[in-house]
């Protein structure tokens, strides 16, 4: 049995090391069971396709048997006989026409391997971008993180300040109770925080089989995200893997109406068949004989059996095309949020941007006042306060306008593509 092991040029260890965005979804191909039960899938549709090519090949039987017959009557006379009868013989038969069932068994199952073949593409591309979703928000976790510790840091170093100034008589008890309460919040904020990144790194484990180390700032191939929603949208439904899918499995169930028909037509077919018996019919001694045949039948009727399963097979191809309109709405749809998602959360990175500027401008100016006493200390814990959340809602932006940008090209079918990830030879479109 063959094993999932493709990515050949991504030598990774065991052993937990820093990985690319690109070799965390390589890792997951490889290892993950989703993906592995896909392939099997796969695999097994292949496998049912070459058994259904064996039908255009003749088939061979060898048969024999070996026990004990009483007669007595053969043919009108008496012979009242008790004789050990055995029998030895070969038979080949070679199919000439069969209704074209044949023909259409093995278009039906072709048409199931490459359904199955485009489920496991999309399959991996839904996979990589969980990939890509998980390991961009643990990098965004990781900085929070790093936030957080910094904001702890400078309440800290305001309450020190404010307890050398109250020992100085310049500020109250009050003041220092303040600071406390904001060093125990910005405490609060950092456990939270960490909280997100280790439910994060448990996530990342689980899709790539290894725990993170030293990530790295990732991001797209922005060559394959689409200029226009228009653009996003004709590249969806040309390339979504889903798409084909669907339409396969059209095929496939009119494949299968067609087979279902084939009882409607006689069987053809040539037999060769040689025996070597003993003991038949309750004569004694050698029985042997040879034939070749020119073999027809026709099923004149079956219980109108015939008729109910061409039937049903004729819904079921309804059933398919139905499915197949669906999923292209699903696609149109998920492509029309993943774009509407990467313009807005675009717009809104710049906002932050300037948010962050401003409010880093704004503390800056409210300690040189608070030091000259024209603000109070309220005023520049906000003022804290303010930096610390527009730098958080910047890197949550900044992030997620990444994350949109991948998550549109997976609605276009192309994420595996753009990370350069191998595929293995199996998953191409046979020529």
């Amino acid at each position: 049995m063959q094993k999932l092991l493709f990515i050949s040029a991504l030598v990774i260890s065991t052993q937990a090391q820093a990985l690319t965005l690109e070799q965390s979804v390589a890792e997951a191909i490889n290892h993950h069971p989703r993906l592995q039960q896909k392939y099997a899938s796969f695999e097994a549709a292949v496998r049912y396709k070459k058994a259904a090519v064996g039908d255009y090949l003749p088939q061979v039987k060898l048969y024999g048997g070996v026990g004990y017959e009483e007669v007595r009557y053969n043919s009108g006379q008496r012979v009242d006989t008790d004789l050990n009868r055995t029998e030895l013989g070969v038979k080949v038969s070679q199919l000439l026409f069969d209704g074209f069932r044949t023909t259409s068994e093995i278009d039906r199952l072709e048409f199931e391997q490459e359904a199955e073949r485009f489920g496991l593409i999309s399959e991996a591309e839904n996979l990589s971008l969980e990939v890509a979703t998980v390991y961009l928000n643990l990098v965004e976790a990781n900085r929070i993180v790093g936030l957080a510790e910094r904001n702890i840091e400078e309440h800290k170093d305001i309450l020190k300040d404010i307890i050398l100034r109250q020992n100085k008589g310049l500020s109250s008890e009050s003041d220092v109770a303040q600071v406390k309460a904001r060093v125990a919040t910005s405490q609060s904020g950092y456990l939270a925080a960490r909280n997100q990144q280790m439910d994060l790194q448990a996530k990342y484990y689980d899709l790539v089989g290894q725990l993170p180390v030293d990530l790295y700032n990732a991001k797209p191939d922005f060559n394959y995200v689409p200029t226009s929603l228009k653009l996003a949208l004709e590249q969806a439904v040309k390339n979504h893997p889903e798409i084909d899918a669907a339409i396969n499995d059209t095929q496939a169930a009119s494949s299968q109406y067609e087979r279902e028909k084939s009882d409607y037509w006689p069987k053809l077919s040539i037999e060769l068949q040689a025996n070597k018996n003993d003991n038949i019919g309750g004569i004694e001694g050698p029985d042997e004989d040879a034939r070749a045949m020119l073999m027809l039948s026709y099923d004149l009727y079956n219980g109108g059996s015939t008729n109910d399963r061409a039937e049903a097979a004729a819904w079921q191809v309804q059933q398919a095309k139905s499915i197949r309109q669906q999923t292209e709405k699903q696609v149109i749809e998920g492509t029309r949020l993943a774009w509407n998602s990467y313009e807005f959360v675009g717009q809104q990175r710049k906002f932050y941007q300037v948010n962050v500027d401003q409010a880093v401008q704004a503390e800056q100016g409210y300690q040189r006042q608070f030091e000259l006493g024209r603000r109070s200390l309220l005023d520049v814990l906000d003022a804290k306060v303010e930096v610390y959340l527009a730098r958080k809602n910047y890197l949550s932006a900044y992030y997620n306008y990444h994350i949109a940008a991948y998550r549109l090209i997976n609605a276009t079918g192309q994420l595996i593509e753009s990370f350069r990830v191998d595929t293995p030879n199996q998953w191409q479109e046979e020529k």
